[in-house]
């Protein structure tokens, strides 16, 4: 997973100013009325991308916005969206995820952090909530009996040059390369490919069911959090509504609502060193 190197976080908050202050008026701020006290005066400031179905999409929702809204309700606040015009992101391997408008204090959170390495470039100035959910790789179709470590016949069409596609590689499985996630599904569909490898929160855009039963290796999954600012007075609070039964209930019912497979959080998940070891 490419990970991009940065100067010392002072210097790349200047560095950055002009062209966040650039990106950041073109940002609009929409709220979200919170049914949990219709006399909330405190906000919750979520930053949210334009359009990053399943998680976020502006005048539609996502799942990332259900969850903060929730979130506010519980901490007795408004939630109110700042959006962000950035590309969508495809997948775990995207690096180019903004957090920068959150540093800045353009916002108090984000949504859907994939770990540490993430925000490593931020030199400790974001910290991560403790996790919600899990999200890695899933395996289509439902039926399938490929499984890593045992012989399988057939090919896995998988995205080329992506985690998934090196674990293959390492287990000495056939692969087929394919540019999409759409493609995988459409390649096995047609039989061009016995099964597909498909990140797991793609399949809430795509016609296919995956295997439930499939366990991904640590190296191929991934746990989600919130990113707050290291001086966030919130944390604790965050994490102590993601902590509740009441929260993972609403995380699951959602998750199922828009297709994202359930999965975590789980307890051993990707990490530089078992990429390196493939």
């Amino acid at each position: 997973m490419p990970v991009a190197t940065a100067p010392p976080m002072r210097s790349t908050l200047v560095a950055a100013t002009a062209s966040a202050v650039l990106s950041l008026s073109a940002c609009s701020r929409s709220a979200v009325d919170s049914t949990a006290t219709g006399a909330a005066t405190d906000e919750l400031r979520a930053c949210f991308a334009e359009d990053d179905p399943p998680r976020s999409r502006r005048g539609v929702g996502g799942f990332d916005i259900d969850t903060a809204n929730f979130l506010a309700q519980r901490l007795d606040r408004r939630l109110l969206i700042v959006w962000l015009p950035e590309a969508a992101q495809t997948d775990i391997e995207s690096t180019d995820a903004d957090y920068r408008p959150l540093a800045m204090g353009q916002c108090d959170l984000q949504m859907s952090v994939p770990g540490a390495e993430a925000v490593k470039r931020y030199r400790g100035w974001l910290v991560l909530s403790e996790p919600y959910y899990g999200a890695g790789f899933e395996l289509i179709p439902a039926d399938s009996p490929f499984r890593f470590g045992t012989t399988f016949a057939g090919t896995v069409a998988v995205r080329a040059n992506t985690v998934a596609h090196l674990a293959l590689n390492a287990a000495d499985t056939r692969w087929s390369q394919q540019s999409s996630s759409a493609e995988i599904v459409a390649a096995v569909a047609e039989g061009a490919s016995a099964a597909g490898l498909v990140w797991g929160p793609d399949l809430a855009l795509l016609d296919s069911d995956h295997n439930p039963d499939f366990d991904a290796p640590p190296v191929l999954r991934w746990n989600l959090h919130a990113a707050l600012r290291r001086d966030s007075p919130l944390l604790d609070d965050v994490n102590r509504v993601f902590a509740s039964a009441e929260f993972g209930e609403q995380v699951a019912a959602r998750l199922a609502q828009y297709g994202i497979p359930a999965r975590g959080p789980f307890d051993n998940v990707h990490t530089p060193s078992l990429l390196t070891d493939l």
